[in-house]
């Protein structure tokens, strides 16, 4: 049955590795299928997770928060403390997504406490990279930037490629808030050109989400539309509804400052998208681009309203920056 198990693993992971989310569930249950004695065997609480994390990606996001509450019940069973770990840190994920920093915050600490005990440093390093994404959303730079490094230093430690990738991904979209667009270049390469070397579709998808941000930041539209056509190509190919949305944003805010009448009807495809995908912080984004293209457009009251909407998201959220942006917005629209 080992071997079996195995097997599956191994196929399920070179599946996610292309992109076939549907091949992965359908080898992560069969790997499940072969433990027979999943109270005891710490196996299962993996296994749980993995499905997990592929439901998230595909952006069934309460499907993966049962298989993450599933796996920490499974390892506090048996006592598998890096089960635990590993399952906090994704649970604190979907909360994060959700826009619960408070809950995804205590969930991130509690991951980090309980990775402490089993010194696993790759793990910890895949909290604070979490830490540094839930201080970016509030609006601490600064603290942002200290995450990111540690878990950089961490990473590098355990020569753990497949995760640097990750988080140079997440410093160079804080490098783009920044607005220091070299730095951000830079990272962005080197996270794409780790992706490519470790077949991880996943990244490569989101360094092009991030590199059409970063391409409309600079006013350069064309490297913007380029990379979301790439970037809209491999989420379809993966499944991935909530990369999906994230490009059909960039693809309305670009058509907007196109002045293409077709910039309403993507925004507004977007917000459904993540409505689906139960993404508070894109709702919010979407909002704001939906409300400006509407200004522009001459529809203030709409344009008001949906503003107001992304400043109740950004504020549930705990996005200082972007709240205290949408409110200055509609203070000067009430003007």
């Amino acid at each position: 049955m080992t071997d079996a198990y195995e097997d599956w693993i191994r196929g399920a992971r070179e599946s996610e590795r292309q992109g076939d989310t549907g091949a992965a569930l359908y080898q992560y249950e069969h790997a499940l299928a072969t433990l027979t004695d999943r109270g005891h065997d710490s196996r299962a609480a993996d296994v749980l997770r993995y499905l997990g994390s592929v439901y998230r990606e595909r952006g069934e996001v309460d499907r993966a928060e049962q298989r993450y509450t599933q796996s920490y019940a499974a390892a506090e069973a048996m006592g598998y403390v890096d089960g635990l770990a590993h399952a906090s840190n994704w649970l604190g994920v979907v909360a994060m997504g959700r826009g619960c920093l408070a809950e995804a915050e205590a969930l991130f600490q509690r991951a980090r406490r309980q990775a402490g005990r089993t010194h696993n440093e790759r793990l910890a390093g895949a909290i604070e990279q979490n830490l540094g994404i839930l201080t970016n959303i509030r609006g601490d730079l600064d603290a942002a930037v200290i995450h990111y490094r540690c878990a950089l230093a961490q990473f590098r430690a355990v020569a753990d490629e497949w995760m640097l990738g990750l988080v140079l991904n997440n410093l160079g979209l804080l490098y783009t808030d920044l607005r220091q667009w070299e730095e951000a270049e830079r990272v962005f390469d080197e996270a794409f050109d780790l992706a490519v070397s470790t077949g991880n579709s996943m990244l490569e998808n989101s360094v092009e989400v991030n590199r059409a941000e970063l391409g409309i930041a600079r006013g350069r539209l064309d490297y913007a539309a380029e990379a979301c056509t790439r970037a809209k190509v491999l989420a379809q190919l993966r499944s991935d509804r909530q990369r999906e949305a994230e490009v059909l944003k960039f693809q309305g805010v670009i058509a907007r400052e196109r002045r293409d009448s077709i910039a309403r009807e993507l925004l507004t495809e977007a917000a459904s998208l993540a409505r689906q995908c139960d993404d508070r912080l894109l709702m919010a984004e979407v909002a704001r681009e939906l409300g400006e293209l509407l200004y522009r457009d001459g529809e203030q009251e709409e344009a008001r309203i949906s503003w107001a909407r992304a400043m109740d998201l950004f504020q549930s959220l705990g996005a200082r920056l972007d709240y205290q942006e949408m409110h200055g917005r509609l203070s000067a629209l009430a003007a």
